[in-house]
């Protein structure tokens, strides 16, 4: 480090000097600073013009994207009073309800009046071993929960009006009631449960119910609703239920008489024909049963056994196997292994000993290592008069595990090229398989030369094998197919029975529903027609809400494109900094941040191809009059200094509106593809059937991957792209310089410091030769 003398024998100012001198050194670090900093805000600015599209994005994405998102309906009844509807997105053709029979109601439960009052304790009822129940309930679906709902309780605290309110607060689907010494249970959903278990089912602690009077209840078991729509004869479990698009709400019962016949009919009907269809399933499942175990008994089984092997291990032998561990089942332990194994004596009851006792046997280490890898029990078994045989079932399973871990694809591919290169390479290491390997053609070369060696050692191991395996894997397949064949008819009968079940059900309701009905003398009236319309309204308010989203993200990207760039403002320094105050500073930076992105090619390209969407056609709609945005009044503006912004025309949306909704709709959201074909002249022709959200969708995407290959994203790694690159070259140089800039100050001192120390010594000589002058 040099030493500094600050000017006491000048007189001068050297910090100041050299301070002055560093100024002008530091030049080129203060502009890398700023190219640094220039390089930071430029990335930032590209990011933020990734914000702005991706905002118009998920505008797309939630708004525009999906017809249901655009689509909205509209639906009217003819008779409010008996039906009510509303329509969802989906609601299309119309519907005309002939009769309806029957509301649904909810199936109610009513026990047999108790002396009990509410504060009475659950233990005084059934003691206090049970301290929960289960109820399982009709779902809105018609069906009964599949899982019960468990309500806990402690029968020495909780009273009948306590159990009453964690029914009612549990989601059982039950409401439940305790009044005058009677419990009510109730069905929050209505409907009938078509399997016959009933709509309120008592599971564990169903002795609490009993107590409570409801092994005597007066059951109004639950109905559905019967009514006849577009000429078929249904039941729904509901009173409000979705068919064809339509929320339907049934409020009264009319031609109630006719509909409860027509019902009775179909149900008949439809029992008739799942109890006639039944005997063909079973026939089926029988031939496909009968076919399997024929295929799996005569062919599967005696190649399973040619290749694999018979197990002949005895019940008791095979229980002895059974308790093998994995690593026990696949130890590949040889006869030799197996022979001394017999021959030692071995104390089972201490560790060290097994221990000892292998190592002091005449097994090669291998062998050794081998058998220390087994647990005492496994040694135990093998050591038995049985253990041949479970050795030869041990190596019996590795085999066909070896079989199981194959690629059955790659297996059914080899050739008998390929099997004879697997024998030649069998025992070879990895370099003489890589000889053997370079003189083969190229088929074996590209099949075999990327397979890692010792994969294809061990493939190879199986050479001999690997035929048999091909031809087991081909019977394998076959009867494997068969079982699926003979398991799919096999649930083609178990579903056959729950629709004889379910068609039962549907009979003895709408038997029930003609003998309530029996006196009914009211007159006939006029069926309900329900239909739906195109909310045309909401449609126009989306599309005016698309236009003033792209419109918007238009102004931010313009905006970058026609900012103006002040090149007197560059990035402050840190010195520049410090002279300033803070509102200098904020102005300064403005002006100093403004015009980054001015004329970018990367944004003005992208501006020019979403652009460039709005004017071409969607192909494949139907009507080419209005198969584009112009056709249906949505243009850019001809005014230059809106920079293309779109602009509605009412009148012409409104008429294509009213036209074909359904068309304008598809015009923003048809799924769609690009195609390119060849003409008759041989000229090639591009058909883009995409909507225009998915076009748009398309095109930010791609602008947005050529800005982050640019400017990166939010956790992106500086090597990553291309700004951040260019920040790393400019944090080099910042390090290049700032170590040179040391340098040239220590040189600097050195220099002034000799001058100083020159000063000195001539002031001191000259001081002696006065003093020696005797004046």
């Amino acid at each position: 480090m040099v030493s500094r003398i600050g000017g006491l024998a000048s007189g001068m100012d050297i910090d100041s000097i050299v301070e002055k001198l560093m100024k002008a050194e530091r030049m080129p670090l203060n502009k890398a600073f700023q190219r640094k900093q220039t390089l930071e805000w430029q990335r930032d600015a590209y990011r933020n013009v990734n914000v702005a599209t991706q905002k118009f994005k998920t505008f797309l994405n939630e708004k525009m994207w999906l017809q249901n998102q655009l689509m909205k309906k509209t639906a009217t009844s003819t008779n409010e009073n008996l039906v009510s509807v509303k329509a969802t997105n989906s609601a299309t053709g119309s519907l005309n309800i002939e009769s309806v029979a029957q509301l649904a109601s909810a199936t109610q439960m009513i026990g047999e009046q108790k002396g009990h009052t509410g504060t009475t304790k659950l233990s005084a009822l059934v003691g206090d071993s049970v301290k929960s129940i289960e109820l399982r309930s009709i779902d809105k679906n018609g069906n009964l929960a599949e899982k019960a709902t468990t309500i806990s309780f402690d029968p020495t605290k909780d009273t009948i009006n306590d159990l009453v309110k964690k029914i009612n607060e549990s989601k059982a689907g039950v409401t439940a009631l305790f009044e005058n010494g009677q419990l009510s249970l109730t069905a929050n959903n209505t409907g009938s449960v078509k399997s016959g278990s009933g709509e309120i089912v008592f599971g564990q602690g169903k002795e609490l119910f009993d107590a409570l009077g409801m092994d005597n209840a007066d059951i109004k078991a639950g109905k559905n609703a019967i009514l006849k729509v577009n000429g078929i004869s249904l039941e729904r479990s509901s009173n409000n239920f979705t068919i064809s698009g339509y929320e339907v709400s049934l409020k009264s019962t009319f031609n109630a008489k006719a509909g409860a016949a027509d019902r009775l009919a179909a149900a008949q009907k439809e029992l008739n024909n799942a109890q006639a269809a039944q005997p063909g399933l079973e026939a089926d499942r029988n031939n496909k049963r009968l076919a399997y175990e024929t295929y799996r008994d005569n062919t599967y089984k005696s190649e399973y056994d040619r290749i694999f092997g018979t197990n002949n291990l005895t019940v008791a032998q095979q229980e002895k196997f059974d308790k093998l561990s994995n690593v026990g089942k696949v130890a590949l332990l040889n006869s030799s292994d197996l022979t001394e194994l017999q021959s030692m004596s071995i104390d089972y009851t201490d560790a060290e000993s097994i221990k000892t006792s292998i190592n002091n046997s005449s097994l090669t280490d291998e062998q050794k290592a081998n058998l220390l890898r087994l647990s005492a029990d496994d040694l135990k078994s093998l050591q038995s008069s049985d253990g041949a045989a479970l050795l030869e079932r041990a190596q019996q399973v590795d085999f066909e595990n070896s079989y199981k871990t194959l690629d059955k694809t790659f297996l059914n591919k080899l050739t008998t090229d390929d099997l004879a290169f697997l024998s030649e390479i069998k025992g070879k290491n990895s370099s003489e398989i890589d000889q053997i390997l370079a003189g083969k053609d190229d088929a074996i070369k590209n099949k075999f030369g990327k397979m890692d060696r010792v994969d294809l050692g061990r493939l190879s191991d199986l050479s001999d094998s690997l035929a048999d395996f091909q031809q087991f894997s081909s019977i394998e397949k076959t009867n494997n197919e068969n079982l699926n064949a003979f398991n799919t008819a096999e649930n083609a009968v178990q579903a056959g029975i729950k629709r004889i079940a379910e068609a039962q059900k549907s009979y003895d309701n709408a038997n029930a529903a003609v003998g309530s009905t029996a006196g009914d003398t009211s007159p006939t009236v006029a069926s309900v027609s329900l239909a739906s319309t195109a909310d045309t309204k909401s449609i126009k308010e989306s599309i005016k809400e698309f236009v003033k989203n792209y419109n918007e993200m238009l102004d931010t990207l313009n905006g970058l494109l026609k900012e103006k760039k002040y090149r007197d403002y560059p990035p402050l320094t840190k010195e520049q900094r410090e002279d300033m105050s803070e509102n200098e500073q904020k102005l300064w930076d403005e002006k100093a941040k403004s015009g980054l992105l001015r004329s970018d090619s990367l944004i003005r390209d992208g501006l020019t191809k979403m652009r460039s969407q709005f004017v071409s056609s969607v192909k494949g709609l139907g009507d080419a009059t209005m198969d584009s945005l112009a056709e249906i009044g949505i243009t850019t503006s001809k005014i230059l200094s809106d920079g293309g912004k779109l602009v509605i025309n009412d009148d012409k949306l409104d008429a294509a509106l009213e036209k074909d909704p359904d068309q304008v709709v598809q015009l923003f959201t048809n799924t769609g593809s690009v195609t390119t074909t060849t003409d008759d002249k041989g000229r090639k022709v591009t058909q883009d059937s995409r909507g225009i959200t998915n076009r748009l969708r398309d095109e930010i995407d791609e602008l947005t991957k050529s800005i982050e290959k640019k400017a990166g994203k939010e956790g992106k790694t500086e090597q990553t792209y291309s700004i951040g690159k260019q920040i790393i070259e400019s944090d080099n140089r910042i390090t290049k310089l700032q170590a040179k800039l040391k340098d040239i100050e220590a040189r600097y001192w050195k220099q002034f410091t000799a001058m100083e120390q020159a000063i000195n010594k001539a002031n001191q000589q000259s001081g002696m030769f006065m003093q020696g002058g005797g004046f």
